[in-house]
């Protein structure tokens, strides 16, 4: 049975080129994603929520969680990667993203701006993967409900090992 690995890369904004070579890896092997989660001080961490309220409005991400998803090859060709934001922030945030500099560069295409499920964009089929993950950090940390300290980690789920992917701890 096939299995997907997992590999971690702590980085910062400034240093992502780590985080890159394994979006162009995952590109590639048209298969995999990568999650991003921003480091928050143990002081600026959000209480936990509990009660009926977490039961009726569902998970709340006061700290974002972003995801770079590679497109997938089809009978039909190469589907568009596509870029996530799990986020706190409430209805319509694209126009905030607009708001503090962060509009969707020409190309980009909207697929669900939603309060509970989050936004999901679907970025240029030529849009650099530098420039599509600096978009969707930068986005993350518009739409963080606490302060960020600047570090990130990714979490990058390999290509199943079965489609000739890179294997675990390759990247």
């Amino acid at each position: 049975m096939a299995r997907r690995g997992k590999d971690l890369i702590e980085f910062r904004i400034e240093d992502s080129s780590p985080v890159v070579r394994a979006m162009d890896r995952l590109a590639v092997a048209h298969d995999g994603w990568v999650n991003l989660e921003p480091q928050v001080r143990p002081e600026d961490e959000p209480p936990p929520r509990a009660g009926l309220t977490t039961l009726l409005a569902g998970p709340v991400h006061d700290v974002p969680v972003c995801t770079w998803v590679a497109g997938k090859l089809t009978r039909h060709g190469v589907q568009p990667d596509s870029i996530g934001v799990q986020h706190a922030g409430g209805s319509r945030v694209l126009g905030r993203l607009a708001s503090a500099g962060l509009a969707l560069p020409e190309g980009w295409r909207l697929v669900q701006d939603h309060p509970r499920r989050g936004l999901v964009v679907t970025p240029a089929p030529d849009a650099p993967r530098q420039a599509v993950l600096t978009w969707i950090l930068e986005a993350g940390a518009v739409l963080s409900a606490v302060r960020l300290t600047g570090e990130w980690l990714a979490q990058v789920h390999l290509p199943l090992e079965e489609g000739g992917g890179p294997k675990p701890g390759e990247l």
